[in-house]
């Protein structure tokens, strides 16, 4: 691994580090790091400047400092350390008052529309920080577009964490794009104070949404018109979850969001279109500026997406590169790009995308040309073959580890969709690119039109197909974050081995597998735990009780499976739940010497003695302090098959009477291990 030689990618490690610690460790502390590390390092240099032989204390010093960079820039983000953030100065008690401007247009839920947007101020001063707003369906005058400014009323609170474990956590996703907060409103709570002035961001957006509303032509479908919409302009909204979901299933779900693939098309695309200015004096200098120029007019376009910034960033170091005549080694360029968006925005680490993105091109890059030498083909034909072979074997070495991670499914057939789809997909970009010209000059021909919804149908066909040999797709694959490590460390351990093999390398390997093994031992060791969790379902009562890798739900609906659905299913698959079975709720459950007792609709509860838990279900009709006197518990729990009336009668009923409440609507899962 040669690559680790460069600066810029230790330098890098060493930001990303910080930026983790930072993420995952948040305290005022860290603030000291980078002055100590400064201090530090000039000491290191006074005294290096007075040697011959350098010491190490110079070198670690320097790693020290962007160790704290990347502490001190993720602190900055936090609302706790930004003084103007609009979090110091509501109280979520009561309705609030602000000013803020639309950033980002969220896909719709069933019920409202979904707006990021930046806090302007409250009428008394100016504030920061970003917010989630939802306005309710149903009227359509309250649809905004990014950059309108608009006053909105209504009662602001921190987005809530996932009711049950091991659920998707908007919440985490939010922080990502640093929004802490929402309030839900209603429209007639809601004034437009006017437009923002000219912005890149906003004008952008006005130009996306007018091509994609002259894409809604006859000729198009509807489902070819949501996948040239994500292919070409970044916008996944209007896919149809059926083909969303199939095209996830078939390994190609990559080609979905606009990214580094994308970006790399239409990148020989204008450096094959600007040639001819090369014949003009100067004209190497001024094709690559309008080179970058162009490529970052896409990537406004396309919403400036994490993926889409890292791409234009990376093509415009080799185009720079290429502009003061310096060699570029492609993996330092790399890294160069995800230094400098690291320092631009820290969060973007943890951008699922954004992760995927760099694996794949560092993959492709590192390992590539490596399996490239390993066949020598003669002709075209098996140039082209074997070049998108072993761009895709590379390629999915680097992302499979994270698209298990995160997604817990593994496509079998990902190297017959990609040898399909990614040459097709060239045409595609192109072809799509003279399309959008041409529709947004209004002189594209239906005959065109017609020919490209064709190419597109054909792809949905073909994916569609893909998706339905379901024999090869592998789900529900249990895959920690100590897998995920111990993955890459032995892929990469077992890579490096390369030719000639030497005791190092071979040394290396060996290393790098027995550590996998290790945490293979310490996975395996934490399955051997149990634990009892009355899960939150609207409408619903369900208990799981595991033993290792075994688990028993305890349910009221006894003709519903709930094995394959939420939250079911997000549960087993994280415990590693291979046996599974589903039984009635029984009246009382003994767990780890606590006695539970379940009062149900009958309100009746054949026990008289005293018990740990009570366990509300069904909307009881029961007089709460006679429960209290007679079994004397420690704890109520209230779960998601109770009206919120009952519930709350019961939660002042419990804080008259000083006893814990549990109510899984609003705290979650019940947890007891």
């Amino acid at each position: 691994m040669h690559f680790i030689k460069f600066p810029i990618v230790r330098f890098s490690f060493f930001l990303i580090l910080g930026i983790t610690a930072a993420h995952f460790f948040r305290t005022h502390y860290w603030f000291y790091i980078l002055p100590v590390a400064l201090l530090a390092l000039f000491g290191a240099w006074m005294i290096a400047r007075r040697q011959v032989f350098q010491k190490v204390y110079f070198g670690i010093a320097a790693y020290l400092c962007f160790f704290g960079l990347g502490l001190l820039n993720y602190q900055l983000r936090l609302p706790r350390f930004q003084k103007d953030h609009f979090s110091h100065f509501i109280s979520e008690e009561k309705s609030s008052l602000i000013e803020v401007r639309v950033e980002e247009i969220l896909k719709p839920n069933s019920y409202a529309h979904k707006y990021i947007a930046k806090v302007l101020s409250n009428g008394q001063r100016p504030l920061v920080g970003n917010i989630l707003i939802y306005v309710p369906k149903g009227d359509t005058s309250q649809l905004f577009s990014i950059g309108d400014r608009i006053w909105v009323e209504g009662q602001i609170s921190a987005v809530p964490p996932p009711l049950n474990p091991y659920q998707f956590n908007y919440a985490a996703f939010l922080e990502i794009q640093d929004v802490y907060h929402q309030i839900r409103t209603e429209p007639n709570l809601i004034q437009k104070v006017a437009s923002e002035g000219f912005s890149f961001k906003s004008y952008s957006s006005k130009l996306r949404d007018q091509l994609i509303h002259k894409l809604d032509d006859p000729v198009f479908g509807d489902e070819e018109r949501g996948i040239i919409q994500a292919l070409i302009l970044g916008k996944r909204n209007n896919i149809q979850p059926d083909l969303y979901q199939s095209y996830a299933a078939a390994g190609a779900i990559h080609i979905l969001a606009v990214s580094g693939l994308h970006v790399g098309i239409i990148y020989f695309l204008l450096l094959f279109v600007l040639k001819p200015l090369r014949w003009l004096s100067h004209g190497k200098k001024i094709q690559l500026v309008i080179l970058v120029l162009l490529l970052w007019g896409y990537a406004l376009l396309t919403g400036l997406s994490p993926s889409v910034t890292r791409a234009v960033t990376m093509f415009s170091f080799f185009a720079l590169a290429q502009l003061l005549n310096r060699p570029t080694n492609s993996i330092n360029t790399l890294f160069l790009s995800l230094f400098f968006l690291l320092i631009w925005n820290p969060k973007w680490l943890f951008h699922v995308g954004f992760q995927l993105s760099y694996a794949a091109v560092f993959f492709i890059l590192w390992l590539q040309p490596q399996l490239y030498k390993l066949y020598t083909p003669r002709f075209f034909p098996d140039k082209l073959i074997w070049g998108i072979f072993t761009v895709s074997i590379a390629a999915q070495l680097g992302v499979a580890p994270l698209s298990i991670y995160y997604f817990n499914q593994f496509p079998g057939l990902f190297l017959l969709s990609n040898l399909v789809i990614l040459p097709f997909l060239s045409l595609l970009v192109c072809f799509g690119i003279v399309i959008i010209i041409l529709i947004s000059l209004e002189i594209l021909p239906d005959w065109l039109a017609g020919l490209y919804n064709k190419l597109i149908g054909l792809l949905n066909q073909f994916v569609n197909w893909i998706a339905s040999q379901e024999s090869f797709l592998v789900t529900d694959i249990h895959f920690p974050f100590l897998m995920l490590v111990g993955l890459y460390v032995l892929i990469l351990g077992v890579l490096t081995l390369g030719w000639p093999v030497n005791f190092k390398r071979v040394k290396v390997a060996l290393c790098c597998i027995l550590f996998f093994q290790f945490l293979l031992f310490l996975n395996s060791f934490q399955a051997t735990s149990s634990q009892l969790t009355i899960f939150h379902k609207t409408g619903h009562s369900l208990i799981g009780i595991r033993k290792g890798k075994e688990l028993k739900l305890l349910k009221a609906d006894t003709l519903t499976r709930f094995g394959k659905t939420y939250p079911i299913r997000a549960y087993r698959t994280a415990m590693d739940c291979e046996v599974y079975s589903e039984e009635k709720i029984p009246d009382i459950i003994s767990y780890t010497g606590k006695i539970m007792l379940i009062v149900d609709s009958s309100a009746v509860y054949p026990y008289d003695r005293k018990v740990d838990i009570v366990v509300l279900r069904g909307n009881p009709k029961v007089h709460l302090e006679r429960i209290i006197d007679s079994l004397q518990p420690a704890l109520l729990v209230a779960d998601g098959s109770n009206y919120r009336s009952y519930v709350n009668r019961w939660r002042a009923t419990c804080k008259k009477r000083k006893l814990t409440f549990h109510f899984t609507g609003e705290r979650g899962a019940f947890i007891l291990e």
